[in-house]
């Protein structure tokens, strides 16, 4: 097998595993063992700056009240959103730890569109060497279709959920650092916006999923658009990135090229 060969399959192995990595975490989200609900009792503030008076620290203590499983008991959990007491609130279960479900994460759809997607890159080379070319094409063809298949029907499933305007407003620019300054490396960087809405009549703050690695992308008093869906009861930062349709557009025109060049 030719180094260029060699390099598919190892690439293609990479993507695979990237794709059913997410898959084996968005079912482990779904197990019904591991979806809990919850009423906070209790809600503590925690803050904390630096000597630069920059915002390092900002969530959320509470203590809340957890049914599941035909259980109820108290649990301490930390989050990132704002709740007061009385708050319904959605968990999940992370490891040894219960937190918060933001709705977040890879869909599943996505996650099986990239491990489809590693599968072709992968096998096109090993079909194609012991097969001919054809027969590699025809394999990687079928599995680039399906791929751009599921990778359209995701974008257009989210873009069918009901989601509500809401109005955001940056109040704070959270900055996280990990590692020191060092002979050959310099530390990470990350800024994360801190962001106020009303949800309802009730006002939340949540510290954003989303940051930059540059100072001043984000700026205080921003006014920015958020959306609440209202089946979840999550509010989406974001929906669906045209980028998922665009990768759908990909994979059939790579399986295009494949069909091309099968009865070329």
């Amino acid at each position: 097998m030719s180094i260029q060969n060699i390099f598919l399959v190892l690439l293609g192995a990479v993507v695979f595993v990237v794709g059913t990595t997410n898959i084996r975490a968005y079912l482990r989200r779904r197990r019904p063992e591991n979806m809990l609900r919850g009423k906070v009792l209790s809600s503590k503030q925690t803050v904390k700056r630096d000597k630069e008076d920059r915002l390092i620290q900002h969530y959320y203590e509470l203590v809340v009240q957890c049914s599941g499983g035909g259980k109820t008991f108290n649990e301490k959990v930390n989050s990132t959103m704002e709740y007061g007491k009385g708050d319904e609130i959605k968990l999940v279960r992370s490891g040894d730890k219960i937190v918060p479900s933001s709705g977040g994460g890879m869909t599943f759809g996505t996650a099986l569109a990239i491990t489809l997607a590693g599968m072709g890159i992968a096998v096109f080379p090993v079909v194609y060497q012991n097969n001919g070319e054809k027969e590699g094409s025809f394999v990687l063809v079928l599995l680039l279709i399906l791929a751009g298949v599921i990778s359209a029907s995701s974008f257009l499933k989210d873009r069918r959920k009901k989601f509500r305007e809401l109005s955001g407003e940056i109040v704070d620019i959270l900055y996280y650092r990990r590692g020191d300054n060092k002979k050959f490396s310099r530390p990470v960087e990350s800024y994360y916006p801190l962001i106020k809405c009303t949800v309802g009549e009730k006002e939340k703050i949540f510290l954003s999923a989303y940051n930059s690695s540059t100072k001043g992308t984000y700026k205080t008093g921003t006014k920015i658009k958020l959306f609440y869906d209202e089946e979840q009861g999550n509010i989406v930062e974001k929906k669906a990135s045209p980028a998922l349709m665009g990768l759908a557009v990909l994979f059939f025109l790579a399986a295009l090229t494949g069909i091309v060049s099968i009865f070329a």
